[in-house]
């Protein structure tokens, strides 16, 4: 599978399992959709595919958190030079 279609199927995956917050899809779907725009940057590809596989959307709410998180994902789009808007880089709250 090609590495844009390995991303597509990550972000389909993640969603489906309701682990990807609704306000990530559009921009990483930006990314597997604009394949020559981003050939450049495969290993920025690679992370974001890498951190999806191990998304762990509530992992930085604990001193012992695993895999990704939600501010990784957002920190490798901007890296590829996509803002992302509507949603906290975190799923904790604080109370």
């Amino acid at each position: 599978m090609e590495l844009f279609e390995q991303l597509a199927a990550a972000i389909r995956h993640e969603n489906e399992q309701g682990e990807l917050p609704d306000y990530l899809v559009a921009p990483l779907q930006q990314v597997a959709n604009q394949a020559e725009r981003y050939q450049e940057q495969t290993d920025l590809v690679r992370r974001l595919i890498e951190q999806l596989n191990d998304l762990d959307p509530y992992s930085d709410c604990g001193c012992f958190g695993e895999g990704y998180t939600v501010s990784d994902l957002i920190t490798t789009l901007d890296k590829l030079g996509i803002t992302v808007e509507g949603g906290s880089p975190s799923s904790c709250s604080v109370s």
